[in-house]
């Protein structure tokens, strides 16, 4: 299941970023949905980062890490 929602996240967020880039080629606006889109992968991308770096850096200090569900 993991792998099935990487592969979409990926398929999004390349969707979205060669549309931008053409449009952007092209100099025509962008429709605001797909800015939208890409704002709300912006967003979970760099949750995420966060989230897993503050993750690796209580493993580095030696903390206990909470169990995680995924396998």
């Amino acid at each position: 299941m993991l792998e099935f929602a990487i592969f979409l996240y990926t398929l999004l967020g390349m969707f979205v970023a060669t549309s931008l880039r053409r449009n952007q080629s092209m100099e025509q606006p962008s429709s605001e949905m797909m800015t939208m889109v890409g704002w709300g992968l912006f967003s979970l991308s760099s949750t995420l980062a966060v989230l897993l770096g503050a993750l690796a850096l209580a493993a580095a200090l030696g903390g206990t890490l909470p169990p995680l569900a995924i396998r």
